[in-house]
């Protein structure tokens, strides 16, 4: 029995560093690629260092936390001396190594998470905040790290109505994580360091909208906008927030591009290094200016506003501001989600809609049937694309593009 167990092992290790090694190749061939495009600016190698760089347990001296949801308050583990990542892996090699313990129909986002996460060694220390859903969708297949998995704030027709229960059950969550991660790091939260991390957030929110307005004006290229996106809070937010401004200011003097067909971006997320998508809508003669993509523009929700300046008058204000801010596909009622889509397709001229959906990513494949039918029945042009991380079916969604780009 221990011969074979060590053989197991010894066999297992062998595959996790073949898969190591894959998975550098991977995300040096995507780094190679974007350095080689035309509209290629070394302003971009920051970022590209940050999505190809391996994860250590801290950032800048503060430990990491990885979470699963844009739904994390970034501000709260920020003023509590942490530093949230969101966990997400575009590489195909990984999910090979998860393929065992999920099955063949499983998201290939979530194959690829648990496949990464399998290939740290120790696992990383520190919290895990989850959000509920995902964690459900992961089957708590997460070892070696302590959790917290909370309540979704969208479940429900309730959640639909600002100031509702929805609302109110959301900041009882928040005071959960709250006391979660002020036992795990052994600090109080105070009124001054959160109010401090508000604002070092609310710069980083208002120079990433100088980028989505660059986007906007045509000089950004869909694939630099999402690699930038990816890359936040691979360092510390500071200096994220320096180098997209230093972009902008770089860039923003260029003139535009020769005009190609715009595109609007829905569904499921899109993380370095599968870009693949993003490559075939270019090929097909079309650039995206503009998405609705939670890993992109949503990275987080935003601005935030409070009249009481006191330790809980901010957790309501980030309890309201994330709560409302949540647009994911959902069960229940979706209409916010598809009026900001429609609302942006209509402030910003884009005619021409592409869903992307991730095989076996349910929620978004069955609202596509409802986003199809509002968006055509306003004259947008929509076409959904079903894919997977896999190379094999380039050919045939490239030849639907082209046909679409035509319309």
């Amino acid at each position: 029995m221990t011969h074979n167990s060590d053989t197991s092992h010894h066999r297992q290790r062998k595959l996790m560093e073949k898969i190591r090694r894959e998975i550098r190749s991977e995300l040096d061939e995507a780094r190679l690629h974007l350095q080689q495009r035309a509209d290629y600016h070394p302003v971009w190698d920051y970022f590209l260092n940050l999505l190809t760089r391996p994860m250590g347990p801290d950032i800048q001296g503060r430990p990491v936390v990885k979470h699963l949801c844009n739904l994390a308050p970034y501000e709260l583990f920020h003023a509590l001396g942490l530093h949230p990542v969101r966990l997400g892996s575009g590489c195909f090699c990984a999910g090979r190594l998860s393929s065992s313990r999920s099955p063949g129909t499983h998201v290939p986002l979530l194959k690829s998470t648990m496949g990464a996460l399998q290939l740290e060694e120790p696992p990383a220390p520190g919290p895990l905040a989850l959000g509920d859903s995902l964690h459900l969708r992961l089957g708590g297949q997460i070892p070696g790290v302590d959790q917290w998995a909370a309540g979704c704030p969208f479940y429900g027709t309730a959640a639909s109505a600002p100031g509702g229960k929805g609302q109110q059950r959301w900041l009882e969550e928040i005071y959960g994580l709250v006391r979660f991660l002020e036992n795990q790091t052994g600090r109080k939260l105070k009124q001054k360091t959160l109010s401090a991390s508000v604002q070092t957030l609310m710069r980083a929110w208002q120079a990433f909208g100088r980028l989505i307005e660059l986007r906007r004006k045509r000089v950004l290229a869909g694939v630099w906008f999402t690699a930038a996106a990816n890359s936040f809070m691979l360092d510390a937010v500071e200096m994220w927030t320096e180098q997209v401004h230093m972009v902008v200011d770089t860039l923003g003097t260029q003139p535009p591009p020769p005009a190609r067909n715009g595109v609007f971006l829905a569904g499921s997320p899109i993380i370095f290094p599968n870009f693949k998508l993003l490559y075939l809508i270019e090929a097909a003669g079309m650039d995206v200016y503009g998405d609705d993509l939670c890993t992109s523009e949503r990275i987080w929700p935003g601005a935030l506003c409070y009249d009481d300046p006191s330790l809980h008058g901010i957790l309501r204000a980030l309890a309201g501001r994330y709560h409302n801010a949540c647009i994911c596909p959902t069960f229940a009622d979706n209409e916010r989600r598809i009026n900001s889509i429609l609302n942006t397709l209509q402030l910003h001229r884009i005619q021409r809609v592409v869903f992307h959906v991730l095989k076996g990513c349910h929620p978004f494949d069955i609202e596509g049937f409802n986003l199809e039918s509002r968006l055509k029945s306003r004259g947008y042009n929509f076409l959904k694309i079903e894919t997977d991380y896999v190379q094999e079916d380039s050919r045939n969604i490239l030849t639907r593009l082209e046909a679409f780009g035509r319309i």
